[in-house]
């Protein structure tokens, strides 16, 4: 005789159905409407972790820097029609860069839908992501939850990554059914496919008869695990390697020898290039400098999205493939057929040329102000590198100072690299981020270097690592106000160069105390002015499990002149 199987509601039903897809943390605001999602989340606490944060835009951006950082999707639910408007920076950019997300909206009750009642939207909360996700769908019923929750995951995890939109009428919260959730079983992903075996031997050919080939690694490379399979194809040719110019995910070490920097350092390098291989790179342009022109050089782009395949380049081949599967590929062909000694030997001292220059030219920025008590961002970072105990992550979103991070912060592993691209452009996405990531490698020290400007778009976001211990290191450069937008009209010699406290671009008056905001809010913080200042805050800051927020005062001239400096020796 069969037993009748147990019934719940709704609720119930998705958060046992979210335990037995092996999820481990799940991300919501509770407001009216999500009391029985919030009590499912509160008798389940033991199987799912439940982080929650003041705000949606803030909850969405630390599940999105922990879906970046766990390499799977995040799970995260937030309120009716608002709380999904002000959710949506996180779904734009997880479409931006690729990160597996399963967002969810509750929404109105099915029976008073298209009567613009409580929390309404005129027609479906899911169209305000759907330029943004995969796939999106209102759930019917309780007892779909299951099947349609195990299909939000399986499409979020399949490469392409990107996040998905599911909407729950709030009804169905509280709807019961039988559970149905132990047939849930999560799908054995084998969404790896090779490029076609003819694609692969065009690659091998044309690496190995190019007498300067320039490989460009994307941050499909790291988002992908092919890290290691690009340094042994780069090794196997002897190739330079390129990094895009608004780095993501980081796709290379920056340490090795064949490295030689961003794109827009090495245009002299691309110019004379006749073979370059674009891995997953985003060739965002911004309209602020000259575009990247590859003149006569053989193209060829490789990514698993065969929407990308020419969207911002027409190449001359075009690749559809996961980059690790097919790299190794290409390295196997050219192992049966190797590229000649001396060949292979004077591209690598190409390389290594290029990649000796570059380290030069970090030297030197090192060495503007040093010396100097007053703090530059040159110091910041060589500081901030030295402290960093072996292993640490560095979220770099700190606006003008960028450059300098990717620059003077050597990276041997590039998974412990974390930024946000131009695509994506998202300001306040750092601060939240460095959450999630911190939250999803415990093991890692997770340190957050942020520009003030923009650590106030979602500063209360830090309450959070307090609630929760999270023991982020949040380095705010206080320079007092957006000084890369003044910094880019000096470059320009716009007028506007005089506008920054009239047009509200300053923080003087009155100024903005960081760091008794930070204590205000649970956080260990100080501020400081020398480097040795900045230098002891570190060392405590990371002798510490707790989170910790160090003001550091630097000129506010530091955008403006490092900016100038940074451009002319990029060329």
């Amino acid at each position: 005789m069969n037993e009748t199987p147990e019934t719940v509601n709704g609720a119930e039903l998705l958060v046992r159905t979210l335990a037995r897809l092996g999820v481990e943390d799940a991300f919501n605001v509770a407001g009216l409407g999500l009391l029985p999602l919030a009590e499912a989340f509160y008798r389940n606490r033991d199987s799912i972790r439940y982080i929650s944060s003041l705000n949606e835009t803030n909850l969405a951006l630390i599940a999105n820097g922990y879906a970046r950082a766990k390499g799977s999707a995040a799970f995260v639910n937030v309120y009716h029609a608002s709380g999904t408007a002000l959710a949506m920076m996180g779904v734009t950019t997880a479409w931006a860069e690729q990160v597996p997300l399963v967002f969810t909206s509750t929404t109105s009750s099915r029976e008073l839908s298209g009567r613009d009642q409580y929390a309404a939207v005129p027609r479906a909360v899911t169209e305000m992501s759907e330029q943004f996700v995969k796939w999106s769908c209102e759930v019917p019923s309780a007892e779909r939850i299951p099947e349609l929750l195990a299909r939000a995951f399986q499409i979020a995890n399949t490469p392409p990554y990107g996040p998905v939109h599911l909407a729950f009428p709030m009804d169905v919260w509280l709807e019961r059914t039988a559970d149905t959730s132990p047939q849930v079983v999560p799908a054995e992903l084998l969404a790896a496919p090779v490029a076609s075996p003819e694609a692969v031997k065009r690659l091998a050919d044309l690496l190995r008869g190019a007498e300067r080939p320039l490989i460009v690694a994307g941050g499909e490379v790291e988002r992908y695990g092919a890290v290691q399979s690009l340094v042994a194809l780069a090794e196997a040719t002897g190739a330079c390697v390129a990094s895009e110019d608004k780095i993501s995910d980081l796709g290379f070490p920056t340490t090795h020898e064949q490295f030689i920097g961003k794109l827009s350092a090495n245009r002299k390098a691309v110019a004379e290039a006749d073979l370059v291989v674009l891995i997953g790179v985003e060739l965002t342009e911004s309209g602020l400098t000259a575009p990247i022109e590859f003149g006569d050089a053989t193209t060829v782009v490789l990514t698993p999205d065969p929407i990308a395949l020419t969207r911002q380049i027409r190449p001359d081949a075009a690749i559809l493939g996961m980059p690790a599967e097919t790299l190794d590929a290409v390295r196997e062909r050219l192992e049966v057929k190797p590229i000649g000694v001396r060949r292979r030997k004077a591209r690598l001292a190409v390389a290594t040329a290029l990649h000796e220059r570059r380290e030069a030219r970090s030297a030197r920025i090192r060495t503007i102000r040093f010396d100097d008590d007053e703090l530059a961002i040159s110091r910041i970072a060589t500081e901030v590198e030295r402290a960093m105990p072996a292993g640490a992550i560095i979220v770099n979103h700190c606006a003008s100072g960028e450059p300098f991070v990717e620059e003077l912060v050597p990276i041997s592993d590039p998974s412990t690299y974390f930024g946000i691209s131009s695509k994506a452009s998202a300001q306040g996405w750092g601060g939240p981020a460095a959450i999630g990531i911190q939250l999803a490698r415990p093991d890692r020290r997770v340190v957050a270097m942020l520009g003030d400007g923009g650590f106030m778009f979602s500063s209360t976001a830090i309450y959070a690592a307090a609630q929760f211990d999270v023991p982020v290191v949040y380095v705010i450069l206080n320079n007092g106000g957006w000084r890369d937008i003044g910094a880019l009209a000096k470059v320009a010699g716009s007028p506007l160069v005089d506008a920054e406290a009239e047009f509200g671009w300053e923080f003087l008056d009155p100024g903005i105390d960081h760091t008794a905001f930070a204590q205000s809010l649970g956080l260990d913080a100080s501020r400081v002015e020398t480097a040795a200042e900045l230098r002891a805050a570190l060392e405590r800051a990371f002798a510490s499990a707790r989170p910790t927020l160090i003001e550091v005062m630097n000129s506010r001239e530091d955008a403006h002149e490092f900016s100038r400096v940074f451009t002319q020796s990029e060329g």
